[in-house]
């Protein structure tokens, strides 16, 4: 019985040397000594000008837990990060918020937890697309901007003129001819010529 319990001993220093070099085997057995694990991302299509937000999300709530953020492969720090874009770190998660998507914030967006027992990470695309044809990164004055969507097709450029009515001729004091300016955003602008 000696001898068995010799053995015993020496197999359960083999077994703290082994886990001390391999944290795998030691983490398998004591759950709270999991890497965090991330819930998955979902991919989003919006409109140019709308609000987005990624939520980068443990499945359960750890300590001391670092988030990064990467745009196709491209870390966003303080340094890069575009000016409407906001990281907002919370207990066991991170969010990614977009304000006033543009085309420019298409891609993929990776969210990557750090933590002492492990890493992992998430991704999602995200695409960005026109509204309305009001084309994003001009700036549009708010006139041009409403006819463009209220109709797809007509703008402010292409308002063509009409002879006036009998009754409107009066409008011309020094004898001018009278023109209507038939316009869908201003029905009833006159013009002298």
């Amino acid at each position: 019985s000696e001898r068995k319990e010799g053995r015993g001993k020496g197999k359960g220093k083999k077994k703290e040397r082994g886990s001390g070099k391999k944290p795998e085997s030691a983490a398998g057995s004591q759950s709270p000594a999991l890497p965090p694990r991330l819930k998955e991302m979902k991919s989003q299509e919006s409109a140019a000008g709308s609000k987005l937000v990624l939520r980068c999300e443990t499945s359960s709530e750890y300590s001391s837990l670092r988030f990064k953020w990467f745009k196709n492969g491209n870390e966003l720090n303080r340094k890069n990060k575009p000016q409407n874009i906001k990281i907002q770190k919370k207990p066991g998660k991170s969010e990614l918020r977009i304000n006033k998507a543009s085309l420019a914030d298409s891609g993929e967006y990776m969210c990557k937890v750090i933590s002492k027992l492990g890493n992992d990470s998430a991704s999602a695309n995200i695409t960005i697309v026109e509204s309305n044809e009001i084309i994003t990164g001009m700036p549009a004055s708010t006139e041009g901007a409403y006819v463009s969507s209220a109709t797809s097709t007509s703008t402010t450029g292409t308002s063509h003129l009409v002879k006036c009515a009998e009754k409107e001729k009066t409008f011309c004091v020094n004898g001018g001819e009278c023109f209507m300016v038939k316009d869908l955003s201003n029905p009833s602008r006159y013009l002298c010529k």
